[in-house]
Order: structure tokens, then sequence, then C-alpha cells
């Protein structure tokens, strides 16, 4: 979802010491934060047709844009994911991770106030 090369640059990481590590965080952070939103496709930017109306499958749910790497995602949700990896790079040996207890791992408060108004609302 994210390239290496764009996490390098926002950890400001020179060179590729760190690249196993990158390559391994980069789809669990990409992961969490799709789970987060609690719908997936709220993520990816969205067809539309001429008439500027949102395409639709045949389930009714939005179909994403693309280009020659798969879904475009919306330009909050990749800021979301490198702020959230980077959080976890900083917090690598797990003290201050964001971890809540009784609720396990959530995203960094400064991920999570970014993606809100495209997170899935939950009806009590």
């Amino acid at each position: 979802m994210i390239p290496i090369e764009l996490a390098r640059n926002h950890l400001r990481v020179d060179g590729s010491d760190d690249d196993d590590w990158l390559n391994a965080w980069i789809p669990i952070v990409s992961d969490a934060v799709l789970r987060w939103l609690k719908e997936p496709a709220r993520a990816y930017e969205q067809q539309v047709d001429s008439n500027g109306d949102v395409v639709v499958d045949s389930n009714g749910d939005p179909v994403p844009q693309l280009d020659s790497s798969g879904p475009i995602l919306k330009k909050v949700v990749q800021a979301a994911i490198l702020i959230e990896l980077a959080s976890q790079y900083r917090f690598r040996d797990g003290k201050d991770a964001g971890v809540t207890p009784g609720q396990g791992y959530i995203l960094c408060e400064r991920a999570t106030s970014i993606l809100a108004s495209l997170r899935r609302p939950t009806l009590g």
C-alpha cells in the first residue's frame, strides 16, 4: 500500500538498513488502519461516472479507482499509515506503543484524528 521509498523518506531513514523492518511493518500498519475504519472501501478513492456519480458494483459497494499498483488510497489514509508507521518505528521496543488496557492495540492519536471523518460509525 505504501511504497518503501515513501516510508523511508517519511521516517528520514537513509539507506536500506531498516528495510526488513519496514517490509514487515508496512502491511501490518496498513491492515490496522483499514480495520480501524471498519469498512475498507472508505480508504480508497472512488470511481465516478461521467455524471459525477459514484460507480458501485453488483453488491452496491463503491468501486475504487485503480492505477498500475491497484486501488488508489485516499491521501488522508496514506498519511495516517505513515503517521502510525512512524509511531511504531519510534517505539520498536514495545513501550508506549499504543496499548490500552482492556482494549489491546490502538492506533496513535494523530492517526485516528485524521481518519475520524472516514470511519464507519458504531451504532449502539
